[in-house]
C-alpha cells in the first residue's frame, strides 16, 4: 500500500500513514526533500541515571515517527561509546512544515513532556548536506 502525497496535500498528509504501518512494522511512503527541508543533529545530554528509561522514549518516538509521519526522512539516534548519556540523533525532515506537523504529533509531544526531567543539555545544530544526492534510507528490522 504506498500513497500518492502531492504538495497540496502536505500540510494535511501527517496521519496518512495510518495503524496499517504501524501493525504491519513497515515505513510508510515518504515525501520528496524540499528546498527548505531540514537536517539536523540534536545533541542531547541526559542524566546518568534517567538513560535507560530516556532511550525507550526514544526509540519509540524515532520508530512512531518513521512508520507514520510521510515528512519524516530520516530520525537516527545513537550514543556516545565513552559517554552514553551524550545522545545525537540525525534527523531529517521534508520540510519545514513536515518538522512543525511532527512536533506537534501526540507521539512527540509524549516523548517530550516525558523526557522534561531527563535532559540535562539539549543543542539543535542544523546541518548542510555536502552532497545533496546523497540520502538515507531507513529500515527498522525486528530481531524477534
Amino acid at each position: 500500500m504506498l500513497l500518492s502525497v502531492k504538495s497540496e496535500a502536505q500540510e494535511k498528509s501527517i496521519n496518512i500513514c495510518d495503524s496499517y504501518y504501524m501493525e504491519k512494522q513497515i515505513i510508510c511512503h515518504k515525501l520528496p526533500m524540499e528546498a527548505d527541508g531540514i537536517v539536523r543533529l540534536s545533541k542531547i545530554e541526559v542524566y546518568p541515571e534517567f538513560l535507560d528509561e530516556y532511550i525507550k522514549y526514544a526509540v519509540e518516538v524515532g520508530e512512531i515517527s518513521l512508520l507514520t509521519e510521510p515528512g519524516v526522512l530520516t530520525m537516527y539516534a545513537v550514543g556516545e561509546k565513552d559517554n552514553p548519556c551524550k545522545v545525537t540523533i540525525l534527523e531529517t525532515y521534508a520540510s519545514k512544515a513536515a518538522y512543525e506537523q511532527h512536533i506537534a504529533s501526540e507521539h512527540f509531544q509524549k516523548y517530550k513532556q516525558g523526557t522534561l526531567n531527563m535532559v540535562k543539555s539539549l543543542l539543535l545544530s542544523d546541518q548542510i548536506p555536502l552532497n545533496p544526492n546523497s540520502h538515507i534510507d531507513n529500515v527498522i528490522r525486528r530481531l524477534y
